[in-house]
C-alpha cells in the first residue's frame, strides 16, 4: 500500500520529467498518454522491479504497446542487447536471437530463461575486442563500430555488430536495437529486414543516432514515434520504430 504523500510524490516527478521533455525535445505529450501510463510508471518505481523480473523491454510504454498489438507467433526476432525484451518476445514470437556484449550480464539472462519451457531463443555472447592503438572514433559513425561509453573507448564492436551478417537477407520481422554500437548494428541490420518488417531503436533523440534516421527517412521506411514515459526512471524518452515499405 503506497501512502498518499508517496503518490503525490510521484506524481509531481512524473510531471517534471514530461514538462523537461517537452522543453528538451519539443514535443507535448498528450495529457491522454500521462493519464494512461501513469499507474505503469508508478508501479515500476518499485526498488525490485526491473525488466528481467518484469520480463518486459526497457523502452517507453508507447513502444510496449505497439510491440504487443504487432507482433505474432510467426515472426523472428533479432536483438542487440538481451534483457527483459528477451522473455518478451520468447513469449510470442517463434524465433529470438539476441547478441549480448556483457558476460555478467549475459550469465543472468540465460539464468531466467533458462527457467522457462522456451525452445526458440539463442543467446550469444560477443565481447567488443581491446584495440590499444585504437585511433579516436565518433559513436556516430557506423564505421567506426564504437560506443559512445567511455570505458570502452579503446574496443571494438565490430564482431558484435556483424554478427547478424550469418543469416539470409530479409531473415527478421524485426531487429531491435538497444545494446552497443548502434549505428553500426543498424549498418548491418538494414538488409536483413523482411518486407513490412520493423526496426527498433532506442533512444533515438541522441543525436549520435542521426545516420539512422536519415537512412531509413530517405528510403521512405514508415516511422512510429513514440516519446514520453517509461518504466524504471523519472526520466522520459524516445523510441522510433520503422517499418519497411513494400
Amino acid at each position: 500500500m503506497h501512502s498518499s504523500n508517496t503518490i503525490l510524490q510521484n506524481l509531481e516527478t512524473y510531471r517534471n520529467a514530461a514538462k523537461r521533455f517537452a522543453k528538451e525535445q519539443g514535443y507535448n505529450i498528450s495529457i491522454w498518454d500521462l493519464i494512461r501510463f501513469f499507474p505503469s510508471w508508478f508501479r515500476s518505481q518499485n526498488k525490485e522491479a526491473s525488466p528481467l523480473i518484469d520480463q518486459v523491454p526497457w523502452l517507453t510504454f508507447a513502444a510496449i504497446q505497439f510491440l504487443e498489438k504487432h507482433l505474432t507467433q510467426n515472426m523472428r526476432v533479432y536483438e542487440y542487447g538481451a534483457g527483459g525484451s528477451t522473455l518478451f518476445f520468447a513469449a510470442r514470437v517463434s524465433e529470438v536471437v539476441s547478441v549480448e556484449h556483457d558476460p555478467v550480464w549475459i550469465s543472468k539472462v540465460n539464468t531466467l530463461v533458462d527457467s522457462y519451457p522456451y525452445k526458440n531463443v539463442k543467446i550469444c555472447l560477443v565481447e567488443p575486442i581491446l584495440q590499444t592503438n585504437r585511433v579516436d572514433s565518433k559513436s556516430s559513425d557506423p564505421s567506426a563500430y564504437c560506443s559512445a561509453l567511455k570505458k570502452y573507448a579503446e574496443y571494438s564492436f565490430q564482431d558484435y555488430a556483424s554478427s547478424i551478417d550469418i543469416y539470409p537477407d530479409e531473415y527478421f520481422d524485426l531487429v531491435f536495437i538497444d545494446g552497443r554500437a548502434r549505428p553500426s548494428c543498424f549498418k548491418h541490420s538494414l538488409s536483413k529486414v523482411k518486407q513490412n518488417g520493423f526496426v527498433l531503436l532506442d533512444n533515438s533523440e541522441r543525436i549520435h543516432y542521426a545516420y539512422i534516421h536519415e537512412t531509413l527517412d530517405r528510403r521512405g521506411w514508415k516511422k512510429f514515434y513514440f516519446g514520453g514515459p517509461g518504466p524504471y526512471g523519472s526520466k522520459f524518452w524516445q523510441t522510433c520504430i520503422w517499418r519497411r515499405s513494400i
